[in-house]
């Protein structure tokens, strides 16, 4: 295992530290392109990041944000993106969480489209590649963004039919979600490929006992593992893990610090 993890007390300081790299690195750029996943393991870093940039009084004009995926509804070659007052749209979580908060125009924000998702790497390539993707790991079966397990290494931006244990870890990730039939079944995801060549660097969020699984799966691997394919982290250039104590159950864990 060679990609460094730190472990901090909580979810708290986790997005504290994220974000005060953020802003470090905003202060020296005129943009700076952060990937973000929706649901609760960002959540931790949008809220810092907010925090200190308003007691700052920090422009964010040059944060882009991208969005890794979105749920789509329809079929092939008609696919429409989940409406943004969906709660559980990806798109949705980033105007409530980074949009509205920060100030950011909404075209600071862009996600894969369904019916032209090879269109989205370009247009990644054009704002010179994702500085910082945060990423999650799915507590039950390891998928990051929309891509499951079983996805190859090489898999590109695609639309995706949900497996069940992804739309199961969607029932903790959005509370709201009743049952199964209330989770989306179709989505776009960007792909394990360009999760790991577009990316500058990369950090794996897991925090929360829920994610204490997913925690040793990725700290088990040293390379990227079909079978759980947050281990995508791993391939990534400048890659770290950041871990709450629940998480990591112990700080003492070997190559912890």
């Amino acid at each position: 295992m060679t990609t460094p993890i730190t472990v901090l007390s909580t979810a708290a300081e986790i997005g504290e530290v994220i974000a005060r790299q953020i802003l470090d690195q905003l202060a020296t750029k005129d943009r700076y392109v952060v990937g973000f996943p929706a649901g609760r393991s960002a959540t931790p870093v949008a809220a810092a990041l907010t925090r200190l940039a308003h007691q700052g009084g920090v422009r964010m004009d040059g944060l882009r944000v991208v969005m890794m995926d979105e749920y789509v509804e329809g079929r092939a070659g008609q696919w429409t993106l989940l409406s943004p007052h969906t709660p559980h749209s990806c798109i949705g979580w980033a105007q409530r969480n980074l949009v509205t908060p920060l100030g950011l125009r909404p075209d600071s924000v862009i996600a894969p489209d369904p019916n032209e998702p090879s269109a989205f790497e370009q247009e990644v390539v054009e704002l010179g590649g994702i500085d910082l993707f945060l990423l999650a790991s799915g507590q039950g079966d390891g998928h990051v963004a929309l891509n499951g397990p079983g996805t190859p290494r090489d898999a590109p931006t695609r639309v995706v039919t949900l497996p069940q244990s992804t739309r199961t870890d969607n029932l903790s990730t959005f509370p709201h979600l009743r049952s199964l039939a209330d989770v989306p079944t179709y989505g776009v995801t960007i792909g394990t490929a360009e999760l790991a060549e577009l990316s500058h660097s990369a950090v794996m969020l897991l925090w929360g006992s829920n994610k204490a699984y997913a925690f040793d799966r990725i700290r088990e691997a040293d390379s990227y593992d079909p079978l759980w394919p947050a281990t995508i982290v791993h391939d990534c250039r400048n890659a770290f893990i950041y871990a709450d104590e629940e998480a990591a159950q112990t700080s003492e864990r070997e190559g912890v610090s």
